[in-house]
């Protein structure tokens, strides 16, 4: 596993965030595997995930990472393999690899679903209601990269496959100004976030449980994309 090498890869592994990077780490994974993060928000995720197709040559993407589920369906810990992508320009085609999304649904905790992608985080359960009419009908999960991904993927005429782990459900209001945190390229500005609860210390625990679950997350999905590499996924 390598996220250096410029050298040909059969399955290329990306995630947003560090630390569901991180959680392939321990996981022994074959040498033609490489896993990389390209950052959060759509425009870091796409142009990463470009460089990283044209860089390696992988005859398989493998989207993975922690989402918000939509859906009264989703509850924390199930897997949303997404067998449709959709963003605001609508969605993504060619559709993820049919014969590898029923494969990876049929593993226990796993289903397919539909994958929103949007430009900053949904915070409140209005907003998820409004994101989850989008995607009917359900399972529906929300994140801020899967989208980019796909398209980077189709660009380089690369079969693609994504996975989600849900670490909030469609009931669960998340911290406002979450959403106020952004860079100029639509990720998270870890720092604000960390000014922002600060200024609203009731939100702590909120943001203490969220880090929580995003770390149990990350080692789950990372154990179950391990999985189905190892079975030939």
């Amino acid at each position: 596993m390598c996220a250096d090498s410029a050298q040909g890869a059969r399955i290329l592994v990306v995630t947003a965030i560090p630390e569901e990077r991180a959680a392939f780490a321990p996981l022994r994974l074959p040498s033609d595997v490489v896993v990389a993060a390209t950052g959060d928000g759509p425009v870091k995720a796409g142009r990463a995930a470009a460089a990283l197709c044209a860089r390696h040559r992988p005859s398989l993407l493998i989207g993975a990472g922690v989402a918000g589920g939509l859906t009264p369906d989703l509850s924390v810990g199930d897997l949303v393999v997404g067998h449709r992508v959709l963003d605001r320009d609508g969605e993504v085609t060619p559709w993820p690899d049919a014969v590898r999304v029923v494969r990876a649904a049929a593993k226990p905790g796993a289903r397919q679903g539909t994958l929103v992608t949007v430009d900053r985080p949904v915070v409140s359960v209005s907003e998820k209601a409004a994101a989850a009419r989008r995607a009917a009908p359900p399972p529906a999960a929300v994140d801020m990269e899967s989208a980019a991904w796909a398209r980077a993927a189709a660009s380089h005429a690369v079969p693609y496959l994504i996975v989600r782990i849900v670490t909030d459900t469609s009931e669960e209001e998340l911290p406002g100004y979450l959403s106020r945190c952004m860079d100029s390229e639509g990720g998270v500005r870890r720092s604000a976030v960390a000014r922002s609860a600060l200024s609203h210390p009731r939100s702590i625990p909120d943001l203490l449980r969220m880090r929580r679950r995003v770390a149990d997350g990350a080692r789950r999905i990372a154990a179950f994309v391990a999985s189905l590499i190892a079975e030939g996924i």
